[in-house]
């Protein structure tokens, strides 16, 4: 009963969340304002709780079907937009990423149910913390890209002296690539668990999976890791800032996204047998 609750309850939160992060970007209001932070705190600590219970109750991390990931990615999208929100102490972007959450948990709320063949591996619990650290980690890559096309966007219109509605509410070209750069931290920090967990459970299954680490999902993760950290040393070693960064990490992005299609599309994984039937 309470997963159901929360099943319906969910987008309809995050569909308040998201008019208050609205509101405030177009209009200021100090109420919606004040309230956007404490109500999108209160929106991922249901849904943790949600997806605590239907871990217990279905015996399965929430990761074995379509809908089972969305409302994953849906958690994992307002965590990090929180984590850097906190950091930066600006909330003038909530609209932008908080509107992916409401999507993908009103999708979510609409198809998942609890039918289908699910894998043995997804009831692991180092297996578990592995999955959702990648995601996390992803998500976290995916929100720093979404910070990118903002700064780019920004940067446009102020070499075109084109001071609208996105000069006057988003944050600085500084700031904005402070946030890009702090998912893309928080990111690299998730994607070194998921290789370090994978690996471990990779040897401790290597009597089922003894070539696991020539797996090409395993391969390109570690690239993608390498580009990030090489992304993290410019910045932070050598000094590079704005554009330079925010260039560097679409191009993460990018290639993440060729990955996952040229992966799924063309280059076989022992990952596709993880997936529910």
């Amino acid at each position: 009963a309470a997963i159901s609750l929360l099943n319906t309850l969910l987008p309809m939160l995050y569909a308040l969340a998201a008019l208050a992060y609205l509101v405030d970007f177009f209009r200021e209001d100090q109420f919606a304002r004040k309230a956007t932070r404490p109500l999108l705190g209160l929106v991922i600590v249901l849904h943790a709780i949600y997806l605590a219970l239907r871990t217990l109750s279905f015996r399965h991390i929430p990761l074995a079907s379509i809908p089972e990931v969305m409302t994953t990615i849906a958690s994992a999208v307002a965590v990090v937009y929180f984590y850097v929100e906190f950091r930066t102490k600006t909330h003038k972007t909530g609209i932008f990423l908080i509107s992916f959450s409401f999507i993908f948990q009103t999708v979510s709320s609409a198809f998942i149910s609890e039918t289908g063949n699910f894998p043995a591996v997804l009831r692991s619990p180092l297996f578990g913390v592995h999955t959702g650290s990648a995601v996390l980690g992803y998500t976290a890559f995916a929100v720093s890209a979404i910070y990118g096309v903002l700064y780019l966007l920004l940067y446009h219109d102020l070499k075109s002296n084109r001071f609208g509605i996105v000069y006057q509410r988003l944050p600085s070209l500084d700031l904005l690539a402070a946030m890009s750069r702090r998912a893309a931290v928080l990111g690299l920090v998730f994607l070194t668990v998921t290789i370090v967990l994978g690996t471990l459970w990779g040897y401790l299954e290597r009597e089922h999976f003894p070539h696991f680490y020539r797996d090409p999902k395993l391969i390109m993760t570690v690239l993608i890791w390498f580009v990030y950290a090489v992304g993290a040393y410019l910045h932070y070693g050598l000094g590079w800032t704005g554009k330079k960064t925010i260039y560097f990490s679409l191009f993460g992005f990018a290639l993440i996204v060729v990955s996952v299609m040229v992966i799924r599309l063309w280059i076989p994984t022992f990952h596709v047998g993880f997936e529910v039937k």
